[in-house]
């Protein structure tokens, strides 16, 4: 959720309060007798408060299951989230009396801390992710079609390498969606099958003879990098010494200019092509790790909360009863 000016109700709406609850917890501290206490109805009047917001906080994993219900907007919903949660937490804190006493009251508080302080990286994350991504990503993809997009560009990469070395002896399957970047519908077999043999024909014959005449020296060497420094780039699982090696956009610019001297002119066409295909995987690298950042923390907030909810009604329950 990103922070701006339509949340200015909000914020106001929250910090007045927390001002006034500040303000009430203060007379209440100067008029008991025997100081604050979680049990006084003060205090719980600031527990049911805080608690009340918390299960509230929780549903917002329910109400992000149905996007389409017309129980508030979820936009709505993730405002209410944010400044609500950070809001029980002072409410929760008057209701202990600032002090995170022991057992399982100084565990609960423990956990509301991380919880809020994940919250609070979350939100930092949302508002400051999303202007680098658009700033470094020129080509950015769905995430989840990240690894059928890093197939392709393989394929695509070999394509071209065969253009001057012919058949480079690698067993990946070249299948029609991967060149067509789509999949293809075939309500007939036999519509499919001469699809498929039409294709397999195409690449047999660029795997027999090279298109791109050169002499033998710059295909050994073009073969030598490809397979043993480009290629790995272009896998899954990036090798750790080819991810070192395009690590930034200079570096990568800088070894394709060095392959570009090293080879004769008529192949810096496929050169270019290889430049241009290492520089989207390494932006879909880079695509994946700033996700992880932008999305991690919930693996931390999610279910610590849902802990969290649990044990806060346990306590209620104790203290009530005892």
């Amino acid at each position: 959720m990103i922070v701006n000016r339509d949340q200015v109700r909000w914020i106001f709406a929250t910090t007045a309060i927390a001002a006034g609850s500040l303000f009430g917890y203060l007379v209440y501290t100067m008029i008991s007798a025997n100081g604050p206490r979680g049990g006084s109805w003060p205090g719980l009047a600031f527990g049911f408060a805080g608690t009340g917001i918390i299960v509230f906080e929780c549903l917002l994993s329910l109400r992000k299951r149905y996007p389409a219900s017309p129980i508030g907007r979820l936009s709505t919903w993730l405002r209410a989230h944010v400044w609500l949660g950070s809001l029980s937490f002072i409410l929760i804190l008057l209701h202990a009396g600032f002090r995170f006493g022991g057992g399982l009251s100084a565990l609960i508080m423990w956990l509301f801390l991380i919880i809020t302080l994940s919250g609070v990286f979350g939100l930092a994350m949302q508002n400051w992710l999303p202007r680098v991504m658009l700033e470094r990503l020129g080509k950015e993809t769905v995430y989840d079609q990240i690894p059928h997009v890093v197939a392709q560009l393989r394929l695509e990469a070999d394509e071209r390498v065969e253009f001057v070395t012919a058949d480079l002896g690698i067993d990946e399957e070249a299948e029609e969606f991967q060149q067509a970047g789509g999949v293809k519908q075939y309500f007939d077999p036999a519509q499919k099958g001469s699809a498929r043999e039409k294709v397999m024909a195409v690449v047999a014959q660029r795997k027999a003879q090279a298109q791109i005449e050169t002499d033998e020296d710059a295909i050994r060497v073009l073969k030598a990098h490809y397979l043993q420094e480009i290629r790995p780039f272009l896998h899954a699982v990036p090798a750790a010494s080819a991810r070192k090696l395009f690590a930034t956009r200079e570096v990568l610019a800088a070894y394709f200019e060095f392959l570009r001297k090293a080879l004769p002119v008529a192949t810096h066409p496929v050169v270019h092509d290889l430049q241009d295909i290492c520089e989207e995987r390494r932006q879909l690298i880079l695509q994946r790790r700033l996700h992880h950042w932008l999305h991690g923390w919930l693996y931390l907030h999610v279910p610590l909360s849902m802990a969290f909810l649990i044990l806060t009604l346990v306590h209620a329950v104790v203290s009530l009863r005892y």
